[in-house]
Formats: C-alpha cells, structure tokens, sequence
C-alpha cells in the first residue's frame, strides 16, 4: 500500500548532495559522550550490540565477506573513528576497505557460548577501529 501511494503521489526522491566539510569534522553529542567515557574508563565493551546468527547450509564465505565489505562502504558510520588532534577528539571517515576482515574459526560445539561471549566482549579502540567487526564461527561443515 506504500508503496503504491508513493508511486502514485508522483513523490520522487531528491538525489544525495555531497556537502563540503570542515577539514576537523567535530562530534555529535552522542560522539562526545562515547569518546569522553571511554577516556574516562578505558577500553570497554559496554556499547557493543552483538549479534550471533546460526546458518546451516552451504555458506559462501566470500560473498559473506564482500557484502559486509559493500554496506561498510556505504556507510560512512561505520568507518568514522575519533582521532585525538591536541587532545581534542574529531570524526575522521576511513576509505572504505577493500576487503572487510572476516576471520573463520573453528569452535568445538561445548565452547560455542564461551566463544561468542569472548568476541562479543572485544572492547573497540574509537581513535582507529572501525566501529564494527564480525567472525565467522564453524562449529562443524554446514554449521556456522
């Protein structure tokens, strides 16, 4: 039904305008709470959202990595890091990668929990890391 509407509204989208930034882009609010906290005590792992997904199946490992490495491309916030300038903390967007890190790693089905909870811990460096990582855990062919 929305869809039909917009179609039929003869709404069309405006195209995306890239926008001149400053040379020091600064941070949001939000941005300046998160770098400030992690200033204040340390590295941590208390804003990750972790997600597992179990797939069984035939898994195209490659592909798997390159649409991770295509929606990180085309989303600015997932590259943007908080470098330090004087100890000012400014958004500095990375290129995109050419390839997305996808490590694959073999777990014993008893160590599955354990594991997960382990990576989901990582704890993010925000001057240089980009804000998202993923692994691939094979508990057994088919399984991951």
């Amino acid at each position: 039904a929305l869809a039909e509407r917009l179609t039929s509204s003869g709404a069309r989208r405006q195209p995306l305008v890239r926008v001149e930034r400053p040379e020091r882009v600064p941070l949001s609010f939000a941005q300046q709470r998160l770098w400030f906290l992690g200033e204040l005590e340390g590295p941590s792992a208390t804003y990750n959202i972790p997600v597992a997904v179990r797939l069984t199946g035939d898994l195209d490992v490659e592909a798997l990595r390159m649409a991770l490495s295509d929606v990180v491309g085309r989303h600015e916030v997932l590259r943007t890091v908080f470098p330090t300038d004087e100890g000012r903390p400014r958004q500095e967007i990375l290129a995109p990668p050419s390839s997305f890190a996808l490590p694959v790693v073999e777990v014993e089905r008893e160590s599955l929990t354990e594991a997960v909870a382990g990576l989901a811990g990582h704890a993010f460096d925000l001057e240089a890391e980009l804000p998202l990582r993923a692994w691939l855990l094979r508990v057994v062919p088919g399984e991951c």
